[in-house]
């Protein structure tokens, strides 16, 4: 049998010889005590639908008695400070069979309908426990708190001991395809800023097992990476990922952590030379490493460089090299490539300086952009994507503040392109970093809805790398989170970009777009061809038969913004060409018309 981790047995010891006779007296109930939490499932990704079709976290419970017992008032909770979080209605549980309840946070509590209480679980790890109706007297419980779950594994007892099962089985009795997981790698130092060195001790709970760290961005795996066997010290910018590993058991997944000393970033490659083990080339492009030390020196910014660099937060790409840099495979080294085939594994960190917790998640990372991503520009942005294969399916955080989404699929790393430095080796006197950002907060500010995004410093496997842009992406997920629904209900429309400045859907399909696009083309010249766009009667009554093709005041918000900026390669442009960056999103049932964000420059993909 592998190795259990997580067990329970001094809390299965305290309520057999406490509970079963007390349960049976509080109760009032024949053998209620034999109601237990026999499995459950804190990461359901694909294993179990509820009525609504989505893959909510799950509860089993089981009734091992010979008679039939009543639930009504009892409780089930994640939080043992607080046993009455959600309480059942009144529904029985037959004589040696199972109940699901959903833990999906959708609190339903209707007799004889699929219940649902009122939280989730925490797949990192927390208490849960199964309450008689008097709110004190615990049945079942997983205290202090059940082990790290993992996606489509469910946890549970089987023959008095907790386990992990491979194949779940709501619904039935468990069996014993039991799984071993070896424990998380802990770091005894979280990421962070550091000025003195300090020395990085890595545990796991799971005994027997071996932890193995890399420095250089590769997750470790059962033969690479440095076996752990005492303290590492840390006394520069370090990327450390560690994950332990026992025969016999799932390893646990690559934790990352990242250090960063500003004593030796600000002189990092300061003469723009490649450091040790990165590339002096990729693609066509030129290589310059590291600040400009005419900068760095320069007393201008030489005493608040350090400070600067923590004045804004900090986003941490850690990954493979080769993933970036190779010549065949790599990303950055081949920059025009676009696609799944073109996306590659990284860890993100958002690291705050000034301690506030941040997050670390496994993503997809592909190269963003359209003639931006040309090798004549010597950087790139980034788009990320959060799926299970890395990890989690979601990443939940409030990455652009508390006015903002907190639930994503995915998001951009722009960096700047024709403002910058990096425009085509002409940069010229355009250093100008605001307008993006000023347009979206010009258009929030007048109404509507706009990307949310913000400014971070950015660093590849420890190397500063320059500002960076995080920014939402304007799809249908992004649209849900603000207009409601789902994301299937939406169509989002876009500028593919040069050189055939063609559109094309996200999201949804182009119909609505020909259909817009057809009646603009016939012209807005009568009062009932301009109103019919929007929706209404000829005098300006809606009309619910209609739908509505397109949110005028929106339109001209957008341009407006546009024009102000003085774009030049957005809506609206001075240099003869057609229009690019922009998105457009329109509610499918036809009663919101297509919206515009800005997107005003090429920075953006």
């Amino acid at each position: 049998m592998s190795e259990v981790i997580g067990s329970k047995e001094g809390m299965r010891s305290r309520f057999v010889f406490g509970f079963d006779f007390a349960a049976i007296l509080l109760a009032g109930l024949p053998g209620s005590a034999q109601v237990t939490i026999s499995e459950f499932m804190a990461a359901n990704k694909k294993t179990l639908a509820d009525e609504d079709g989505a893959f909510s976290d799950w509860v089993e419970l089981h009734n091992a008695g010979g008679a039939p017992v009543s639930l009504n008032g009892w409780y089930l909770t994640d939080n043992a400070s607080n046993l009455t979080k959600w309480q059942f209605p009144s529904t029985n549980i037959s004589a040696n069979s199972f109940m699901i309840v959903w833990a999906s946070g959708k609190n339903r509590a209707v007799p004889g309908a699929p219940l649902h209480a009122s939280f989730s679980l925490d797949a990192a790890g927390e208490y849960l426990g199964l309450v008689q109706p008097n709110g004190q007297t615990v049945v079942s419980e997983f205290a202090p708190a059940f082990p790290e779950q993992f996606d489509d594994v469910s946890y549970g007892t089987w023959n008095g001991t907790n386990l992990y099962f491979g194949t779940p089985t709501p619904g039935a009795l468990n069996n014993t395809n039991a799984l071993g997981f070896v424990a998380e790698t802990k770091f005894s130092q979280g990421r962070g800023f550091f000025t003195n060195t300090f020395s990085l001790i890595l545990t796991t709970a799971t005994s027997g097992s071996t932890i193995r760290y890399t420095t250089n961005g590769s997750p470790p795996s059962t033969t690479t990476g440095v076996v752990y066997s005492s303290a590492i010290p840390i006394s520069r910018t370090s990327v450390i990922r560690a994950a332990g590993f026992r025969a016999g058991f799932n390893p646990s997944k690559a934790e990352t952590h990242t250090y960063i000393f500003l004593n030796d970033v600000i002189y990092q490659s300061t003469n723009g030379l490649a450091p040790s083990g990165w590339p002096t080339m990729w693609g066509a492009n030129r290589v310059d490493y590291g600040m400009d030390l005419k900068v760095v020196t320069n007393s201008l910014y030489s005493g608040t460089i350090k400070d600067d660099l923590k004045a804004i937060p900090t986003i941490s790409v850690v990954m493979k090299l080769g993933d970036l840099f190779d010549p065949a495979t790599g990303i950055y080294a081949n920059s025009t490539q676009t696609g799944p085939n073109w996306e590659r594994p990284t860890s993100i960190e958002l690291i705050h300086p000034e301690g506030t917790p941040g997050f670390q998640v496994g993503a997809g990372v592909r190269i963003c952009g359209g003639f931006s991503a040309s090798s004549v520009y010597a950087k790139h942005s980034f788009r990320l994507f959060f799926r299970s294969e890395y990890g989690d399916s979601k990443l939940k955080f409030p990455v652009f503040g508390e006015n903002a989404t907190d639930t994503f699929d995915g998001f951009d790393l722009a960096t700047f392109q024709n403002h910058s430095w990096s425009n085509q080796g002409n940069p010229g006197t355009n250093g100008l970093f605001v307008r993006d950002q000023f347009s979206r907060d010009t258009q929030l500010a007048m109404g509507h809805q706009a990307e949310r995004a913000t400014y971070a410093h950015l660093y590849i496997n420890g190397q500063y790398w320059g500002i960076y842009c995080p920014a939402e992406r304007p799809e249908a997920s992004c649209a849900a989170s603000y207009f409601g629904g789902s994301k299937l209900d939406y169509d989002v429309i876009k500028h593919s970009g040069s050189p055939s400045y063609t559109n094309e859907a996200t999201d949804g399909d182009m119909q609505a777009w020909l259909r817009l696009w057809q009646m603009a083309t016939n012209g807005f010249a009568s009062a009932a061809a301009y109103q019919r766009v929007q929706g209404n009667n000829p005098d300006g009554s809606r009309n619910p038969a209609y739908e509505i093709l397109l949110d005028l005041d929106n339109l001209i918000d957008y341009q407006l913004i546009a024009a102000h900026s003085g774009s030049y390669d957005g809506p609206l442009t001075s240099n003869g060409s057609s229009p690019n960056n922009w998105y457009g999103i329109r509610r499918r049932d036809g009663t919101m018309g297509f919206q515009f964000l800005c997107m005003i420059s090429s920075t953006r993909c």
